[in-house]
């Protein structure tokens, strides 16, 4: 375990923050060609949209459907004819997905920004539909980045974050002042692009072969449909909470969608550079220990091990130091500042429960209970998103409402944070047998 996390771990980790970097660069760039106020609310809310069914059927599912599905499956034929018939059925369904969201856009934007008005909305348009081509071509990269790190290689899945990011930064600095707006949407799918080059070209380099199969081997799709459906289901829940915090936010000032977003994503931080990574790269050792409680023990205390001594030291320095981070960062003055600065403080106050929270729900998920992390998640952003929604549009004046959009992002993440790890210990730790 220990060399996993020193190798899988840290390339991963390495990569994230490469890749945090380069994205707060990205959003310094949007600040600097777009302002601070209702173009860059536009360009993140038009992000949300199919970053919504990417992260709802792909980025929640895709890794923790394939792992335990591939692990069994001794025989290399079985393990292609597997990654072949998971390919294709992502072309396919989420491939169709894509093309009906690129063809009823208008219809989604008014779901998801209706607090913006109509002329804004259509400014959203072309874009979006840009920003659905590049998450389909991310849709079929992560199959093959599932296969490497199943297989326990964690180059081309580190190299590939930066690369798409990267691009976006680099088509938004050439780019910004030719083609306005899409130069967001061309760098995206550019950059979801080279993502998909990186980990494609891998998995052929190291022997991987794909063929004109459908659900094969039998075996390794029995019950899919079901695990498939509670794993959306448990997504949907976090999705929907950050789909209603961007909905919440068109309703507020103006530049309230940009300040929240820009805030959330730079207190999460860590997040992408230590919890995602390290849950990342203890999954496989989890799934392989299915139903040997002790041994699952042992790989969950040594990841908290790393994350108490990387994060908690981070978020104190971080929220005492909020101001001048984010005016160093983004260069932001008067109600943009105060805004972010609030979002930020709030989210990175809770910034190590949300990095427990990837470990916790790959215990419950590496043993085949997908139901436990649906209800969890489910419970908490439900609370936190109301809260939110309560605070933000019927407590706080329209120019402090953003406080409430904080505070259910602390709530969200300290609350489920300890739902599951009350659940974890009552179902798995606190007995003494070490398999049931």
């Amino acid at each position: 375990m220990k060399k996993i996390l020193a190798t899988g771990g840290f390339l991963l980790g390495m990569s994230a923050i490469a890749s945090k970097f380069l994205s707060l660069w990205r959003d310094r760039l949007l600040l600097d060609t777009f302002g601070e106020r209702e173009v860059i609310d536009l360009i993140f809310a038009s992000f949300r949209i199919p970053d919504f069914f990417f992260f709802l059927f792909i980025g929640g599912t895709v890794s923790t459907l394939f792992l335990p599905r591939l692990s069994p499956l001794k025989k290399e034929d079985e393990q292609h004819e597997f990654v072949s018939s998971f390919m294709w059925g992502v072309v396919v369904l989420f491939g169709a997905l894509c093309g009906a969201g690129a063809l009823f856009t208008k219809s989604l934007i008014a779901i998801f920004a209706g607090g913006f008005d109509l002329f804004l909305q259509e400014q959203m348009v072309p874009l979006a539909r840009l920003l659905f081509g590049s998450v389909f071509l991310l849709a079929l990269s992560s199959v093959f980045s599932a296969f490497q790190q199943s297989k326990e290689r964690f180059w081309s899945i580190a190299l590939a974050p930066v690369l798409y990011t990267g691009t976006i930064c680099l088509v938004l600095f050439i780019f910004r002042d030719q083609w306005g707006l899409l130069t967001v949407g061309f760098g995206a799918l550019g950059g979801a692009f080279f993502h998909f080059l990186c980990n494609v070209g891998a998995f052929f380099l190291k022997g991987g072969r794909l063929s004109w199969v459908w659900k094969k081997p039998i075996r390794a799709w029995k019950h899919f449909k079901s695990d498939f459906l509670y794993r959306v289901i448990t997504s949907a829940s976090f999705q929907i909470n950050q789909s209603v915090d961007i909905l919440i936010a068109s309703f507020l000032i103006a530049g309230t969608v940009g300040a929240f977003s820009i805030g959330s994503n730079l207190g999460h931080v860590l997040l992408s550079i230590v919890g995602l990574p390290l849950a990342n790269a203890a999954f496989p050792k989890l799934t392989k220990a299915k139903h040997f409680y002790e041994e699952q023990k042992k790989i969950v205390y040594q990841t908290i091990r790393w994350i108490v001594v990387l994060v908690i030291p981070f978020s104190l320095i971080s929220a005492f130091l909020s101001e001048w981070l984010v005016q160093l960062l983004f260069s932001l003055e008067g109600s943009a500042l105060w805004m972010t600065k609030t979002v930020f403080i709030w989210t990175v106050i809770s910034l190590p429960f949300a990095c427990v929270i990837p470990i916790f729900s790959r215990v419950f998920l590496a043993n085949d209970d997908t139901k436990t992390p649906l209800r969890l998640s489910a419970v908490s952003l439900l609370i936190a998103t109301g809260l939110a929604a309560w605070l933000s549009l019927f407590v706080f004046p329209r120019d402090l409402a953003i406080l409430g959009l904080a505070i259910g992002n602390f709530v969200a993440n300290t609350l489920s944070a300890f739902l599951f790890g009350i659940w974890l210990w009552a179902r798995y730790f606190g007995n003494n047998e070490g398999r049931v």
